[in-house]
């Protein structure tokens, strides 16, 4: 099959991922130290097809923490953290992909101190190797006290 052949276009505009969520009541910050202390969010993000089904990617995934600024049109406040986690081999695939659930589970350690109380906005970008970029964000509240530990692997 050549790269030019409409057959191989079709099944690559239909397999392509079309949508990325993060789910919002998985998404949450976690303890990587296993003290309580809220130093990572796990982000649980779903990727999706054009016909709204679950699909695996290659690509790049760009996620951004941070506060939410208050009576603001803009509101994304201060930078707290900024991943980036490449999608682009088998390793990749089984270290973030589960396979029961059919979504990405990323552990993502904060560089700096525990998580504050507050408010906050995380953006997850996938920039694909084509050239498109998905976008979704998620505004949570994390209040003082104690959060879990980060999920086993699969």
């Amino acid at each position: 099959m050549q790269l030019d052949d409409p057959e191989l276009a079709a099944f690559v505009r239909l397999m392509m991922p079309k949508q990325i969520e993060i789910q919002r009541y998985l998404t949450k910050p976690v303890s990587f130290a296993g003290d309580g202390n809220a130093d990572g969010i796990e982000v649980i993000l779903a990727v999706r097809d054009k016909l709204g089904d679950p699909v695996k990617v290659v690509g790049t995934f760009q996620f951004e923490l941070h506060r939410t600024r208050m009576a603001s049109a803009d509101r994304l406040g201060k930078r707290v953290a900024f991943w980036k986690v490449q999608i682009s081999s088998d390793e990749t695939f089984t270290e973030y992909w589960d396979r029961p659930a059919r979504w990405y589970v990323f552990p993502l350690q904060l560089d700096r101190g525990p998580l504050e109380p507050g408010r906050y906005i995380l953006t997850a970008r996938l920039l694909s190797p084509i050239g498109e970029t998905l976008f979704h964000e998620y505004r949570f509240h994390h209040e003082a006290g104690s959060v879990p530990g980060v999920s086993p692997s699969y």
